[in-house]
């Protein structure tokens, strides 16, 4: 019975070692019943045609829709997302080495991965006065899920927290 409740104590490790929890920084959207006009227009992505960047703008987008705001043509605010994906560990090499990839992620000990780190950024801007509504960013770092499985929890966390 002891072993059976290590080998499941290991195994709960294994899968903690795995994935970071979600951490968002940055002011969320305020309801917009609170705001005089709560409408606003999507700002061109330069990752248009990637797959992982229209996701996360159509999550987004339907997480906003919820709280009450419309996307117009002419809205009152601009709505800026942009989703990065890098090695959870950067490391620059000088010198001789200058031929060899300048990024290199380190494997987890536990998992033998290379984690990534995913950042998925919100903003709203009065496109009049360019004052800034909010602005926000929510992360995970992970090597065991796909960033499709993360990324609604993501977009959760930039709009609602």
């Amino acid at each position: 019975m002891k072993a059976r409740q290590a080998i499941a104590g290991a195994m709960l490790f294994l899968v903690g070692a795995c994935t970071s929890p979600l951490t968002r920084e940055g002011r969320l959207p305020p309801a917009a019943a609170g705001l005089a006009d709560p409408t606003y227009v999507l700002a061109s992505m330069p990752g248009e045609s990637d797959a992982a960047a229209s996701d996360a703008a159509a999550l987004v987008r339907s997480a906003l829709a919820a709280k009450g705001y419309r996307e117009t043509p002419d809205g009152r605010y601009r709505l800026e997302i942009g989703l990065a994906t890098a090695p959870a560990k950067l490391a620059v090499r000088r010198g001789e080495a200058a031929e060899r990839p300048a990024t290199v992620s380190a494997r987890n000990p536990v998992v033998l991965c290379r984690p990534r780190r995913h950042v998925l950024t919100v903003g709203m801007i009065d496109r009049t006065s360019g004052a800034i509504l909010f602005r926000n960013a929510a992360a995970a770092q992970h090597c065991g899920p796909s960033l499709e499985e993360i990324l609604p929890r993501m977009a959760r966390a930039a709009v609602n927290g």
